[in-house]
């Protein structure tokens, strides 16, 4: 039976655990609470053994932890890698392949994405692909839905290539690290995850476009559409006084109504004879249309926190834009409202719409800036060039605009030199991962790549969080003995089954984990019982942590399981069931090719 410091660390896991799943509480803040309920129970009743000492001192020790050190340091490399446009010519040249054959286009950037994703986080390389692939389905025809799901599963696919590839990688190796298990190199695993690759790659190319939406005729329905509002007033001399049915002719379409509010209240559209002053419509258009609309009926489209319009073609001011900008999962802004934030005055450029793939947002005549944001909403923005620009170096808001320029600056071959030879000293084993990456950091601030004060930016204070929370509850799981009792009943459950199937088991409960709580959390209960497991059965450890690290990667299956998922998303307007569609069989394929690769490979 566990003991008791065993029992509360498994009551606060299954706690944590239901609450990393609840939208309504931000995934930094369940970290805090984890790390609160760790330092109160090891701080009043502190495990000491013979075997083991936990105090709050150790818990605390886990901001010092090598792999929290490596994440940070290959964040600010990324970063830096991002910002100089080092990467760029790659994205350019494969744009100029799409543009001679769009099937061996594809087949490049799911190859490229996935080598790239194997050194660089996962979201960057995302980012970089984005504005390519959406600027390509404009011009081709062929819906961004057919491409952008692929790129993302290979760019995931592709970071289990080398332990840098994500922080999970470097998580688990260093729970398991401190557990005994003889340290991995960059590539001890790569063998393993480049033919499971070359198996994922041909369903990622030719099967997986075919189960995702969209046809060539319908690539226009499935352009991002955007949520506006105009307040009508007397001056609106094209609204105001006039039927819906005179717009219709005025604009040469279907006026994109949603909903009219007057006197603060809905009403049904086609009971309205006249358009008032005083009413709100809301409108839902893509960006070209709502510029029509805002130039055609000569209108502005207001919000509480300031307001804006869209600039014509021949309007004097041709320096402002439209930009598109995706908010990441573990952004300031979610759960804020833009106009609690001061997002107008904090950036300088004015939200004019916004989209929210599941739900209709503008409802009853509220502003956007009173709508509480969500991770993954899209913000259509309008603002000088120069401004927008900047708001690409803003951390957790991705731009998706694809008519602005990738930066590329002078410094962008110091910066891949860099990132060279930091990959070069770990591979070869001339530095450990985490002294690598920190020098690497330091040679980037000395050469500009990275400006000391844009070192918070490149950090994110949710991985940060997780990652450190992580490490203490994999610590304390095993020194209390809760990760060994969970393990005396797994040995007994799969004892019988052979080793491929024993690995899936356990790969399998990783990815259960990783696709409805997070990777980290995957990582930080997975790994020690895995070790305690493999111990038990008396099979080598690495097998067995590998089954976990391979599944916490294969977030295929939700759009909430990583960040890169709620991305296309919303840029491409998939559902949930769309992840299920293409995402299962990925899951599958990858369960039954990892395990008789691993089993294989260890002799099992």
């Amino acid at each position: 039976m566990p003991n008791a410091h065993a029992v509360a660390v498994l009551i606060v896991t299954i706690l944590v655990f239901y609450l990393y799943t609840r939208r309504w509480i931000r995934m930094e803040l369940v970290s805090l609470l984890l790390l609160a309920a760790l330092l109160s129970i090891f701080y009043v009743f502190p495990y000491v053994t013979s075997q083991a000492r936990i105090t709050e001192t150790v818990v605390l020790q886990s901001f010092g932890h090598p792999a929290l050190v490596a994440i940070c340091s290959l964040m600010v490399l990324g970063r830096g890698l991002t910002m100089t446009g080092a990467l760029e010519p790659v994205v350019r040249i494969l744009a100029k392949i799409w543009a001679l054959n769009r099937w061996l286009g594809l087949l490049l950037t799911l190859i490229l994405a996935a080598i790239a994703s194997g050194f660089i986080n996962d979201t960057p390389v995302l980012v970089l692909m984005l504005p390519m692939l959406l600027s390509l389905a404009e011009r081709t025809g062929y819906p961004a839905s057919k491409t952008l799901m692929p790129v993302n599963f290979a760019i995931l696919t592709g970071g289990m290539l080398t332990s840098i590839g994500t922080s999970t990688n470097l998580l688990v190796l260093s729970i398991a690290t401190d557990l005994g298990m003889k340290p991995m190199g960059l590539f001890d695993f790569t063998s393993i995850t480049a033919i499971a690759l070359l198996v994922a790659m041909p369903y990622l190319w030719l099967v997986a476009p075919r189960l995702l939406p969209g046809t060539l005729g319908e690539s226009k329905q499935l352009r991002r559409q955007f949520e506006a509002r105009i307040v009508v007033s007397a001056e609106h001399d094209r609204l105001a006084g006039h039927q819906i049915a005179e717009l219709t002719k005025l604009l040469g379409k279907v006026l994109p109504l949603i909903e009219i509010i007057r006197d603060k209240s809905p009403v049904d559209k086609n009971t309205i004879d006249l358009i008032e002053a005083g009413d709100v419509l809301i409108l839902r258009d893509t960006p070209a249309g709502l510029r029509e609309i805002a130039e055609v009926l000569r209108v502005d489209l207001f919000d509480r926190y300031g307001e804006g319009r869209f600039a014509g073609a021949n309007t004097p001011d041709s320096d402002i834009s439209l930009a598109e900008a995706v908010i990441g999962s573990d952004s300031g802004l979610v759960g804020r409202t833009l106009s609690g934030a001061g997002f107008s005055e904090q950036f300088g450029v004015v939200v004019v719409g916004v989209m929210r793939s599941t739900e209709q947002i503008l409802r009853d005549g509220r502003a956007i800036g009173d709508v509480p944001l969500a991770p993954g909403d899209v913000l259509l923005v309008q603002g000088e060039n120069k401004r927008l620009e900047a708001l690409k170096s803003e951390p957790h808001l991705l731009m998706l605009d694809s008519s602005l320029q990738l930066p590329r600056s002078p410094l962008a071959w110091r910066a891949m030199l860099i990132m060279l030879v930091v990959i070069i000293a770990a591979a070869t084993k001339i530095l450990p991962i985490h002294v690598a990456a920190f020098f690497g950091v330091i040679a980037m601030l000395l050469t500009r790549c990275v400006k000391l004060e844009g070192l918070g930016s490149a950090l994110s204070p949710a991985v940060v969080l997780l990652v450190a929370s992580s490490i203490a509850l994999g610590s304390t799981l095993v020194s209390t003995g809760a990760a060994d009792w969970i393990a005396t009943g797994v040995s007994f459950m799969v004892e019988r089954a052979t080793p491929s199937v024993q690995l899936a088991i356990f790969m399998a409960f990783s990815a259960v984990l990783t696709n409805f709580v997070s990777n980290s959390a995957s990582a930080a209960v997975g790994t020690p019982i895995a070790i305690a497991t493999a111990a038990q059965l008396g099979s080598p450890l690495e097998p067995f942590v590998l089954a976990i690290l391979f599944g916490a990667n294969l977030s295929f299956a939700t759009p909430m399981a990583y960040q890169t998922n709620l991305l296309v998303m919303n840029a491409a307007g998939y559902k949930f069931g769309d992840f299920l569609r293409a995402g299962l069989p990925l899951v599958a394929l990858m369960l039954v090719t990892l395990s008789i690769l691993l089993a294989q490979r260890y002799g099992l």
